[in-house]
């Protein structure tokens, strides 16, 4: 399983999609995770407000935020127990920090180079190409600070944090092949699918207590062992 976190312009999406079909993986990308709350009963609007962007004073202020934050970390842990996939952003290296042999990808560029690449994708001048890339860094932290309290930019989140600089699309997703093929990625993968699927668990009894039967439960806790679910709470 792989988790990938880019820059916009850093051809962060063009590697995901490389991996996705060279591995024969699934792909859950920025649309499939809309689709996917849609269908739990998210309204469009809201999703939107949510995707990869620091939310707006009243959402900040409002309890939508701790309800996104459990439907997405259901959807992630669901489409994951389903077998092997590769997660494109939404904080995806922090929802599966604990999974073991999960390889948790940074891809990051100058961004002159980033600037440069934008602007040809979008046809935009390079001044409307700068204002593309600084908006989304600034969107995309503020959605990890926000949503997980989590600093997008620190290193330590990542196990491999890759310059596209001097590396096509293809080069970085080879560089990440041999990563993921390596022995010590694949001996810690032996413990993967018991403990997403604990992690699957957790998230359904939390979003069934608190927001689809709304039981006034407060300072909720949730364990699994071996299948079987405790509950603990006042």
């Amino acid at each position: 399983m792989l988790t990938i976190s880019r820059q916009y312009g850093s051809g962060g999406d063009e590697i995901t999609r490389l991996l996705a079909a060279e591995l024969g993986w699934r792909m859950l990308d920025n649309s499939r995770v809309e689709q996917l709350l849609v269908e739990m009963g998210f309204p469009q609007a809201v999703v939107e407000t949510f995707n990869e962007r620091r939310p707006d004073l009243w959402h900040r202020l409002s309890s939508g935020k701790e309800r996104y934050l459990h439907y997405l970390k259901l959807a992630s842990y669901e489409f994951a127990r389903q077998g092997e996939c590769v997660i494109l952003g939404r904080g995806g290296q922090l929802m599966f920090a604990e999974v073991p042999g999960v390889l948790k990808i940074r891809v990051a560029a100058p961004l002159q180079d980033r600037v440069r690449k934008l602007g040809e994708e979008t046809g935009k001048d390079l001044r409307k190409a700068l204002l593309l890339a600084q908006h989304s860094d600034n969107e995309r932290s503020g959605f990890h600070r926000f949503l997980f309290h989590a600093d997008w930019d620190s290193s330590y989140l990542y196990d491999l944090v890759i310059n596209t600089h001097q590396l096509s699309p293809r080069g970085a997703a080879d560089l990440i092949l041999r990563t993921l093929a390596s022995g010590e990625i694949t001996a810690r993968r032996e413990g993967a699918r018991s403990k997403v699927e604990q992690l699957y668990l957790v998230q359904k009894a939390f979003v069934s207590i608190l927001f689809e039967q709304r039981l006034p439960v407060h300072y909720l806790e949730i364990e699994v062992h071996d299948g079987t679910v405790t509950l603990k709470g006042v």
